[in-house]
């Protein structure tokens, strides 16, 4: 695929501007191509770990599907979601469109559009009627020539509804849609978008409630509408009402309590800066019952080096400006290297330690994966009691892949081993590697030094138990009964819809 004819990067001062287009495009081409083969290679392996005999895994919520993509995800370096997407794609493409897999493989269309097509076609179970479709887009969609999503939406609609109109996709905003989602790629250091579907009589009741209290306030206060809107909605998680910051000591309006300190903000303490002959400093006091957190900068001397970024679990690195605006309402945590402290006698971690498990991995440890640390299970590596707990054995894993490790493992699953400084070493089902580094390793390097060296030669390897799977979260349904269940409801409705659009005129 790249034989040289395409141009480099070391010629692009050499050509005209003409050329550079050209150039674009022929990368663009090769891109699609790359692309389509590793979609293809997805799905192969997805084909072959799903056609095995999988019994009563098929009900295990960690099932092959969910096994599959986790590995592929590993290799790509994605999410099991966004694995799990893509793999999708390439067994739609080989399996029921494979004349515009073709196209794909031979460059001349784009992923977006292929996401599109896979999708528009999903509501089609006729095999013929596939295939119809398949060779219809193979022949016209690469004359379709620029066009914005909503009109490659409509082209492809238009063929699926000449071949099978009951198939169409419809979007339905029902009440099984609602949802409350934080977080998007396009967020700024140190802020979370924040977006929900609700029903109209929810939303309307929580803009109500936002907008009487954010008017609650005298006009002396110096905060926008808009702000005192969103200082309600934190007001409302906390239990609190929102009170006025006019400053004057007789305003009788808003006069509720500041929301309690149920933000946690975690001080790194460098051992080496604090000065030997200063007693500790006491620790705060237990956390509230649902803390937010954010790793702040280690405590240093000013004059020794510029403050460290402050960090928020699952926001990212935070400005000091934000971080300051926190930090009047926040409970202060010290975080320790434990240094080379004796394991705990006990399976569940003490509360030190899982913070510091916390703040040094900040996010869940599987490769690929961002959940942050302060929703993930503190897994032992070596599984307890064989595995002490200890730093040198502890990491983060969110529950699905802590579930991964637990029911996949074995010599013919997955097998981690933890380094004293809180490196992992993965080892997938085929035998390929995947190292990941605690999430400090950069932000707050005192962290990620060595604790304890547990093992004088290699960790033990626990053989996994025969009666494991009983343990495993099942399923009512398994995915295929579930797809098809998801697909003749929508095909219904659609289906009625298509009998109300062919009556006659009632002239």
């Amino acid at each position: 695929m790249f034989d040289g004819s395409l141009p480099e990067i070391a010629r692009l001062a050499s050509l005209s501007d003409a050329e550079v287009v050209d150039g674009a495009a022929e990368w663009a081409r090769a891109e699609n191509a790359a692309c389509a083969r590793k979609l293809a290679f997805m799905a192969e392996l997805f084909a072959r770990r799903t056609g095995l005999p999988a019994g009563e895994r098929e009900l295990w919520w960690i099932d092959p599907q969910a096994a599959v993509t986790a590995e592929i995800g590993a290799a790509v370096n994605v999410s099991p979601a966004m694995a799990l997407h893509q793999t999708h794609r390439g067994v739609a493409l080989r399996d029921r469109l494979p004349r515009v897999a073709a196209l794909f493989t031979a460059g001349l269309i784009s992923e977006v559009l292929v996401r599109a097509i896979v999708t528009r076609t999903y509501l089609i179970i006729d095999p013929d009627v596939m295939a119809a479709v398949d060779a219809a887009l193979a022949e016209r969609v690469t004359r379709w020539g620029p066009l914005s999503v909503r009109k490659t939406e409509d082209a492809i609609d238009a063929l699926v509804e000449e071949h099978d109109p009951g198939a169409l996709r419809r979007t339905r905003e029902t009440a099984s849609t609602e949802s409350v989602q934080f977080g998007s790629p396009g967020d700024v250091a140190g802020m979370t978008s924040m977006w929900a579907r609700l029903n109209a009589a929810r939303a309307a009741l929580i803009e109500a409630r936002l907008d009487e209290m954010a008017r609650s306030v005298c006009d002396g206060d110096p905060r926008t509408l808009e702000q005192r809107r969103v200082e309600a909605l934190e007001a409302i998680a906390a239990g609190a009402a929102l009170a006025c910051t006019c400053g004057q000591p007789d305003c009788t309006r808003g006069t509720g309590q500041r929301p309690t300190k149920n933000t946690v903000v975690y001080v790194v303490v460098d051992e080496e800066a604090l000065d030997a002959s200063e007693p500790p400093a006491e620790r705060a006091a237990d956390p509230a019952p649902q803390p937010a957190a954010e790793p702040a900068a280690e405590k240093l001397p000013a004059q020794c080096r510029p403050a460290p970024p402050a960090y928020v679990f699952g926001g990212g690195v935070l400005p000091p400006a934000l971080l300051s605006a926190i930090l009047g309402r926040a409970q202060l945590r010290e975080v320790r290297h434990p240094g080379e402290t004796a394991p705990e006698p006990r399976y569940t971690p003490s509360r030190q330690t899982c913070e510091f498990v916390r703040c040094r991995d900040l996010t869940c440890r599987f490769p690929g994966c961002d959940q942050p640390a302060q929703v993930c299970d503190i897994d032992h590596t070596v599984p307890y009691p064989l595995g002490p707990t200890h730093p040198s054995n502890l990491k983060c894993l969110c529950r699905f892949h802590h579930m991964l490790k637990t029911f996949w493992n074995g010599r013919a699953g997955w097998q981690d081993r933890q380094l004293p400084d809180g490196t992992v070493i993965w080892t997938s089902p085929t035998g390929h590697t995947y190292t990941t580094h605690p999430g400090a390793q950069h932000l707050y390097p005192r962290l990620c030094q060595p604790t304890a060296d547990l093992w004088s030669g290699e960790p033990p390897i626990v053989q996994p138990d025969d009666q494991r799977g009983l343990m495993m979260p099942r399923r009512r349904q398994t995915r295929a009964e579930y797809t098809n269940k998801t697909v003749a409801t929508e095909r219904r409705l659609n289906d009625d819809l298509v009998v109300e659009r062919n009556k006659p005129p009632p002239f």
